[in-house]
């Protein structure tokens, strides 16, 4: 497929988040190395980076006004000022936090801590407190569930923030109630863990992406599958298309799984998929280890991979990929 891609090396191990803000002006990511890079995305410009994280950064998340950003670590989630750089608020855990997630209206959000030692994990939920309340730092979570089963990989709010979605590392994509922290619905979508889950522009659908080497697409509401794209290799990561029907994942084998099977490079492509009709459209190459995560421009007209080889590659759509088809649609 046509693409001209920027190479953004900012990093100097593997990227574990990238992610484009609400406007799409700016870009977003994160990696092992303790690092949060935010870049120009017209041009690929590398603007700025958090310093102040202490630990590998498993997940981001960015405010609607890209004036705050929250970043997820080991026993704790940082809420930074953008524009500053300047760290806000400091919200400790007692276990290392997977994922991250503002809610609708920004005015709270949810984090997901990981097992250790067999410990089950939790979803806590905070209100969003700035430095300049001096009772902000370090306040107790309004919202707490236990996780009965396994690790949670992701975790993303429900409709009008009245439920948590979780992508499970047993295969489950499982719905808690906001006000009771009940579990509601178990869903077995995977035969392998669920690596990814996203939501489209407009929250009407949800992609999960699975180790089984297999993409769903969910209704939000009803959480129910939809399509499935087989692609036979494990899946990290994976987005929706705001402009076209389209999907496109990414993911791969691990080294080690690499140099047992002499696998290529090819596994490590990006891949487009009708979200319709459900058949491989298209592949785009570049990284030279597991792609973990994906994400769209809110016009759909580039997105970004960030992988194991710690590169984050800017990938614009050429105009011959709007034009060999009928699919566009007008947005104002």
């Amino acid at each position: 497929m046509a693409m001209k891609p920027l190479i953004l090396k900012g990093h100097d191990r593997p990227i574990t988040d990238c992610q484009f803000n609400h406007d799409g002006d700016l870009i977003f990511t994160a990696g092992k190395d303790a690092l949060i890079t935010v870049w120009s995305a017209e041009n690929g410009e590398r603007l700025g980076t958090y310093e102040d994280a202490k630990a590998a950064v498993n997940c981001i998340s960015v405010n609607r006004n890209s004036t705050r950003l929250l970043t997820a670590s080991a026993f704790a989630v940082e809420l930074w000022d953008v524009e500053s750089g300047k760290k806000l608020n400091c919200y400790q855990h007692d276990y290392s936090v997977k994922t991250v997630a503002f809610a609708e209206g920004d005015q709270k959000f949810l984090t997901v801590t990981d097992t250790l030692m067999g410990t089950k994990p939790f979803i806590h939920v905070y209100p969003v407190q700035d430095d300049a309340d001096s009772k902000s730092r370090g306040c107790s979570a309004s919202f707490q569930a236990e996780i009965k089963t396994g690790r949670v990989l992701k975790a993303i709010w429900g409709f009008h923030n009245q439920t948590i979605i979780t992508a499970n590392e047993d295969g489950t994509v499982r719905t808690f109630d906001t006000e009771t922290a009940k579990e509601m619905n178990c869903i077995f979508a995977h035969e392998k863990q669920v690596s990814d889950i996203h939501y489209d522009k407009y929250k009407i659908l949800f992609i999960t992406a699975s180790k089984d080497g297999t993409a769903k697409l969910w209704d939000s509401r009803a959480v129910q599958p939809i399509k499935t794209f087989d692609v036979g290799r494990p899946l990290n990561a994976a987005a929706i298309s705001p402009l076209m029907d389209h999907v496109i994942v990414g993911g791969g084998e691990s080294a080690m799984e690499v140099t047992l099977t002499a696998a290529s490079s090819e596994q490590f492509k990006v891949r487009f998929f009708h979200s319709i009709m459900g058949h491989e459209l298209g592949s785009v190459l570049g990284h030279f280890g597991p792609v973990n995560s994906l994400d769209f421009s809110p016009d759909g007209r580039s997105f970004i991979s960030g992988a194991e080889d710690g590169f984050v590659r800017l990938h614009y759509m050429d105009e011959s990929y709007f034009k060999r088809t009928e699919e566009i649609r007008q947005f104002k």
